[in-house]
């Protein structure tokens, strides 16, 4: 079965094994909690689980968005197995959630985000802090970090390669805009913004950043 309820001592997980679109993936989903309708409350919490295969960034966004919309909280978001009855996690992430703040389409988040943390936003996420090495952001516009970005941070699944990442220190592990990803790039500890310009991702800092147009830069 592509995806199931289990519940394990962890709790009430949602087992992603396999789909074949992402807006298949929804259909069924939206099934799944219609059948078991008198099981869930407005607010209850489930982790989500999914494999090697089905942990696609850009997928984890609409199906994060989706069950926030049903109501229903993510706590966190496994990558592993389930093995008979034992759950076999690889990695572990937990969502942060209690300190978010919305505005106007907009995730703040106003905090530090330490190893093992992630934000998962389908517009712009704004954060007032660091990010640590071993976080991670997934965006589906732009990324601002008033702090310095460490981590993974990949922003645009919404709108694609208009969104930019920026920050006071920009220096992560991996920088996603869109769909390019690179770790190939400069590293700056002074206010610097990250976009998409030839097809590529480029690092400068806020005095000499350049941004792509129809007409050239600017």
């Amino acid at each position: 079965m592509p995806i199931d309820f289990r519940m394990t001592k962890r709790g009430l997980i949602l087992l992603i094994e396999a789909y074949t679109s992402i807006e298949a993936l929804k259909q069924e989903i939206m099934s799944k909690f219609a059948e078991a309708k008198d099981f869930f409350s407005e607010g209850d919490e489930i982790s989500l689980m999914l494999t090697q295969e089905t942990s696609k960034p850009d997928d984890i966004v609409n199906i994060v968005s989706l069950l926030n919309n049903m109501g229903v909280r993510v706590k966190d978001i496994l990558v592993g197995s389930l093995e008979k009855k034992n759950v076999k996690i690889g990695q572990k992430y937990n969502l942060v959630r209690e300190k978010v703040t919305e505005v106007r389409g907009a995730a703040v988040v106003k905090r530090n985000l330490r190893s093992g943390q992630i934000v998962v936003h389908n517009y712009d996420v704004i954060v007032m802090g660091n990010i640590h090495a071993g976080a991670e952001i997934i965006a589906g516009g732009s990324i601002v970090v008033f702090g310095s970005a460490r981590g993974i941070l990949r922003a645009g699944y919404s709108v694609g390669n208009e969104a930019i990442i920026a920050a006071l220190e920009l220096s992560p592990s991996l920088l996603q805009i869109g769909g390019t990803i690179s770790q190939d790039y400069e590293r700056l500890n002074i206010p610097a913004v990250a976009h998409i310009r030839t097809g590529r991702i480029v690092v400068e800092s806020v005095d000499n950043m350049k941004f792509e147009t129809k007409g050239g830069t600017i």
